[in-house]
């Protein structure tokens, strides 16, 4: 499919090309990246008024610099002026999967269609229910005859989650249908357990848990209490599994005093040791398996997002205060920064462009939030909601507060995903982004002239349809009680954005660097210290309890970086950061750049203002006095770039 698409847009030959793409066919990230390779700047915009800012800024339009248009409507719909010189195309999926039900292929994401396509196609048109099983079968290799025992449905619940391509609602469905005819899954909640990596997770740890306790206190299976689902010790084949468990940290290994009552299958799954000390092993073993292959194979954004969950954790033990580490972990870790950084700079430089097209129904970058918020509206599973914009929060402060929470809130249920922060990694550009819905490019003019973010909220939802005063932003005083912000509790309100920049100010406070960041977040979490979360949960508890849907964004996270100079340029840095310099002169940078070779130069991504440059460090170093280490953002390494993104819903009792 990929090369049949590719045939319609050739190099250099059509200044303007329309593309009527219902079914989202040019949204794979492989498709959209080959195409940016060729030069294309592709372009998506529903809101008739940035549409035509999108496309005056980029006349003349040129074959030097073509620009694809996609809409997901009639291309008559499109401007007149437009659809008069432009090169036309009709996308469907019809057309490249005709044996297939086409309502089914609908419910697929861009990525699964591309996977759809290396799979043997079907040399018989297939009725919707055999289209359901031989998608199930080809791309989610999810054959319900296959998943008939335990083991089987663990192994595949397991890199089920991991590739981070969840299953459309309808062949979900269909799967837990089939499986609940089987007996060994009567008491099981497959659904949830497919829908809920974190709820998988938890189901797994906890007979592991159980399968422990039954082996240290001799008790036969069927003596074991209720709820024993998963017979890890007489099942060879679950046994088998338990060394890749624990390895990708479904399972974390149980503490004991003793292992000379355990088998030796169990052994990967216990420790006598800091549990911490043992996971950080794994995790390390993780990391350098993952870092071969990433070397030798084409790495996608999902392979990205699993590595940095595990490097984002792997970075918070290391930072963290008394864990005693082996000696040769640092300087193997120090060695995985020096691997990580090239590999996560030359994606970025493929494919951050081709993914800010992209919106819905999944975002991609932080400017995609907003927009997220207000399809889930349109599709009426969104009528109110609070978006906490958590300054500075990195996957590895949240790896950190996730847990914590979890526990002091059981009725809580957090799902978290991953975005791209806007590059460079700044407050006043990627938060900016955040709360604006808008690229760079189309703000410039707005923080030229200091149009504040409460106003930039308030126009995004009113080019929705929404009064301005059912939406607020407010910056959010944590050691306040709610009590003493009564304005808070607007009932006139629908969509909230509170800004925290609690944990910016522990970052940019941690003179000793990562460990001394680590230690103050840990504080800010105990309940015992004067200033602490605790009504921040409480603020999120009353939302949630007041039919609010709560949404948790970071505007970039932050790394520990070494000074090696400051440049002396005088006036001709637009934003001098630690991480990044900003300029409107290109010569300007490059000048700078001779100095500090060491340097990527950040330009023309299609998001940025076409005058504008940013010059970041390639390695873990800032702008600043030679030796210094700081706790920064601004930069591309992975932990600046790649943030959370929460959703928080209550149970109901």
């Amino acid at each position: 499919m990929i090369t049949n698409i590719l045939r319609y847009f050739p190099s250099h030959i059509h200044p303007l090309t329309l593309v009527s793409d219902p079914d989202r066919l040019l949204a794979g990230e492989a498709l959209m990246a080959e195409l940016t390779r060729r030069g294309f700047q592709i372009i998506q915009e529903a809101d008739p008024a940035l549409l035509r800012h999108r496309m005056e800024e980029t006349r003349p339009f040129t074959t030097d610099h073509p620009i694809i248009l996609t809409t997901t409507g009639p291309l008559e719909d499109l401007p007149y002026d437009l659809y008069q010189d432009a090169y036309r195309i009709n996308l469907s999926l019809h057309q490249f999967f005709p044996n297939l039900a086409y309502p089914i292929l609908q419910m697929l994401s861009p990525d699964q269609i591309e996977n759809l396509e290396t799979h043997p196609q079907p040399v018989q048109p297939l009725s919707r229910q055999k289209t359901i099983d031989y998608l199930l079968r080809e791309v989610f290799n999810a054959d319900p005859g296959s998943l008939t025992q335990s083991y089987s449905l663990i192994a595949w619940l397991n890199d089920y989650h991991r590739q981070q391509s969840p299953l459309p609602e309808l062949l979900r469905t269909s799967l837990v249908d089939r499986l609940k005819e089987f007996p060994e899954y009567r008491e099981w909640n497959i659904d949830l357990l497919i829908q809920d990596s974190q709820a998988f997770q938890d189901f797994v740890q906890h007979q592991w848990q159980l399968s422990i306790d039954q082996s240290l206190s001799g008790k036969r299976v069927k003596e074991t209490p209720a709820g024993y689902f998963i017979p890890f010790s007489r099942d060879p084949q679950l046994q088998d599994l338990v060394p890749s468990l624990v390895r990708q940290g479904t399972i974390q290994p149980v503490k004991i005093n003793s292992q000379k009552e355990l088998p030796k299958w169990a052994q990967p799954g216990i420790t006598m040791v800091d549990v911490r000390l043992q996971r950080l092993k794994m995790l390390m073993e993780n990391i350098e398996n993952q870092l071969t292959t990433m070397n030798v194979d084409p790495t996608g954004w999902n392979t990205w997002q699993y590595f940095a969950q595990d490097w984002a954790e792997t970075c918070s033990l290391m930072a963290q205060a008394g864990l005693v580490i082996q000696p040769n972990q640092k300087p193997t870790f120090q060695n995985f920064i020096s691997n990580v950084d090239p590999l996560f700079i030359n994606w970025l430089s493929k494919n951050y462009t081709s993914m800010g097209v992209q919106r819905l129904p999944v975002p991609h970058h932080v400017h995609h939030i907003p927009h997220y918020l207000a399809y889930l509206h349109n599709l009426g599973n969104l009528s109110k909601a609070v978006l906490l914009v958590m300054d500075c929060l990195s996957l590895a402060d949240w790896r950190v507060i996730s847990p914590v929470w979890t526990k002091r809130h059981a009725d809580w249920k957090i799902k978290t995903e991953t975005l791209l922060a806007q590059i460079p990694t700044i407050t006043s550009i990627s938060r900016y982004a955040l709360i604006s819905g808008l690229r760079p490019a189309d703000f410039a003019g707005e923080i030229e002239h200091n149009i504040p973010e409460s106003r930039a909220w308030e126009l995004f939802w009113s080019r929705e349809g929404f009064n301005e005063n059912m939406c607020k932003l407010l910056p959010l005083y944590y050691d306040r009680q709610i009590n003493q912000q009564p304005e808070l509790q607007d009932p006139r309100v629908n969509y909230w954005c509170l800004i925290d920049d609690t944990l910016d100010k522990l970052a940019h406070n941690a003179t000793l660097g990562a460990a001394d960041q680590q230690s103050s977040l840990r504080l800010w979490l105990d309940p015992a210290h004067e200033q602490n979360s605790i009504p921040l949960e409480n603020l999120l508890d009353w939302y949630l309890s007041h039919d609010y849907s709560v949404f948790i964004a970071s505007d970039h996270g932050h790394v520990e970086a070494t000074g090696y100079g400051q440049p002396s340029e005088g006036l001709l840095a637009q934003t001098r950061g630690k991480r990044a310099r900003i300029y409107s002169d290109r010569l300007a940078a490059l000048r700078v750049q001779d100095a500090f070779t060491d340097t990527v130069l950040w330009e023309n991504d299609g998001l940025l203002p076409e005058q504008m440059s940013a010059l970041m460090p390639a390695k873990r170093e800032a702008f600043a006095p030679a030796g210094e280490v700081v706790v920064t953002h601004g930069g591309i390494s992975i932990e600046e770039v790649i943030v959370p993104f929460i959703q928080i819903t209550k149970e109901s009792k």
